[in-house]
């Protein structure tokens, strides 16, 4: 998975196909599922590096916007920092679910370029806003079902991995609620339950077997 370390966010202010999907967290339509496992794991770090790039462009941009706009650009920085440790975490996690195996590090690029390009959308939505000088909408509760699944399908995922395993999962999960506070504090609307919809699909799709929930 390539890393965007903090020190990259501060400079711009100055893995198996999903078995489950949600608008927000597509299953890549250039998934990279031919050939050797090296032709695979190539093409896949080949489009991470693409999907990064493209998500530090944005970043970017939401940037000059909200300087544009006079609005303090700490907070959004922070949310930024904040994603990379949970898309860290998160993929770490499911590298490690079937690390000692020749499959892992595509998992662990095929995770990361999901985050990513669902990271990217949030930060293409907040931007078209920003340049439509619309006023922020009101935050919004976590819907009660999209956080029941939430848990039903952590608790499920959970039960199935071992002791290790499962503090690497505790681990990203901290990571992910970290990130969902502070983002839903910059975006407000229904983020909370936008980002519950997509932690549950990010669970799901970096599960290799057939599903269980």
């Amino acid at each position: 998975m390539r890393v965007v370390s903090a020190g990259i966010v501060a400079a711009i202010v100055l893995c198996v196909p999903a078995r489950a999907q949600s608008s927000a967290t597509p299953q890549p339509a250039d998934a990279c599922n031919t050939g050797t496992t090296y032709d695979m794991r190539t093409c896949w770090d080949r489009k991470d590096g693409e999907a990064t790039a493209e998500s530090l462009t944005r970043f970017a941009e939401v940037l000059t916007a909200m300087k544009r706009r006079g609005l303090d650009t700490a907070a959004i920085s922070n949310v930024e920092e904040a994603w990379v440790a949970a898309r860290d975490e998160t993929c770490a996690f499911e590298y490690g679910l079937y690390a000692g195996g020749t499959i892992a590090p595509q998992l662990g690029a095929e995770c990361s370029v999901r985050m990513t390009r669902s990271r990217t959308a949030r930060l293409t939505a907040y931007l078209a806003a920003l340049q439509r000088d619309a006023a922020l909408p009101q935050e919004l509760a976590v819907s009660g079902a999209a956080d029941a699944e939430l848990n039903r399908v952590y608790g499920l995922l959970a039960a199935r991995i071992t002791p290790e395993q499962r503090a690497a999962l505790a681990r990203s999960e901290r990571a992910w609620i970290a990130y969902r506070d502070q983002a839903c504090a910059v975006e407000r609307g229904s983020c909370l339950t936008d980002l519950a919809n997509d932690r549950v699909a990010e669970l799901q799709a970096g599960w290799v077997g057939e599903a269980f929930w």
